[in-house]
């Protein structure tokens, strides 16, 4: 008799939507939620999640952030996600998008009319 098992990476889109004003790139967007965990499973059939991760990603940068407030994570996985409204120290930067006033290459803030870059001097 043998045993076919495994684990594997799942993410699940949730449903929540909060209209934000982006502090990395200063334009309108929204967080849009996800989840991110592991799953156990037993000839094909899925028993248990674990290491469950939320995260929320902004539509204007794509900057992404962790959410460290697992209650308002659960919250958002049940579909309850009307009541959560995200805070900054509900929140961990891990990924700061690209944006538009931003140098590609070295980061720094470029206005409009610049061809180059006035820090690093690359093409933008």
């Amino acid at each position: 008799m043998f045993f076919i098992a495994g684990i594997s990476q799942k993410r699940e889109d949730l449903d929540y939507y909060e209209p934000i004003m982006c502090s990395c790139c200063i334009k309108y967007g929204r967080y849009e939620a996800y989840m991110e965990y592991s799953v156990f499973s037993l000839f094909f059939i899925p028993l248990f999640r674990f290491n469950k991760k939320y995260y929320a990603r902004t539509t204007c940068c794509n900057s992404l952030y962790l959410i460290t407030n697992k209650e308002k994570g659960l919250m958002m996985e049940r579909g309850q996600g009307h009541n959560v409204f995200l805070k900054d120290k509900d929140l961990k930067l891990i990924y700061k998008g690209i944006c538009e006033n931003t140098c590609p290459n070295c980061g720094s803030q470029v206005s409009e009319e610049h061809k180059y870059c006035p820090n690093c001097g690359n093409k933008l």
